[in-house]
């Protein structure tokens, strides 16, 4: 969404960004997490990916939940990134959000895995565990974020007047349900393609934003 890092939730303080072992062990996590679904991966799976020792998994994160929470905050952090650095030559807000919406295009591999974490996030989010409850907040952050390129986008007369967090309500929206009918295909079989979720995001920029 912007710059900014995710907000921590209340109560906790902002982790200092993994490396060396820790990021090791966070990165399979995650591939582990894309592959075979958050609720699936055991901290032995984890201990044979990065081929060490359980109790050296245990060293770096004492619990399973924390490990898959750090797991989700680095998920999220990187995303953010990203994208940060997607919209940082952008020529104005519309080239933004083209910007933005290029990006939550899963294209790659690695897109691919992250929307399939994303989305086994969405159920987390749903039992308002600790990980659910930082990825609505990140969810929020990302939505307000896409609001305020559009607000930008009047502002510069690129868009036409539209209420921003509506119109980010919308494409967010329209942005999770096309990705997820993109991964429930393959790359190359039957099904919505990465291309159609790109022409339809564009289109609905277009058709709903667009100035005239």
């Amino acid at each position: 969404p912007s710059a900014a890092r995710p907000a921590v939730p209340r109560g906790r303080r902002a982790a200092t960004p993994p490396e060396g072992r820790p990021l090791q062990i966070i990165r399979e996590t995650v591939r582990l997490i894309a592959d075979h679904g958050f609720h699936a991966v055991r901290v032995q799976d984890i201990a044979k990916a990065c081929e060490t020792s359980t109790a050296a998994i245990h060293y770096h994160f004492p619990g399973r939940d924390d490990l898959l929470e750090a797991a989700a905050r680095w998920c999220m952090d990187e995303d953010t990134a990203r994208r940060a650095a997607r919209i940082a030559d952008a020529a104005d807000a519309a080239d933004e959000l083209r910007q933005l919406i290029e990006l939550q295009t899963p294209r790659t591999a690695q897109q691919r895995d992250q929307w399939s974490v994303w989305l086994d996030l969405w159920a987390e989010a749903a039992r308002s565990t600790a990980v659910g409850r930082l990825h609505t907040e990140y969810y929020r952050q990302w939505r307000a974020t896409v609001a305020d390129v559009v607000r930008r986008g009047v502002a510069q007369g690129a868009f036409r007047t539209v209420d921003p967090e509506a119109a980010a309500l919308h494409l967010t929206a329209l942005i999770d349900g096309l990705a997820a009918q993109v991964l429930a295909g393959t790359p190359e079989g039957p099904g919505t393609r990465p291309d159609d979720m790109h022409a339809a995001l564009l289109a609905h920029v277009d058709a709903a934003l667009a100035a005239r």
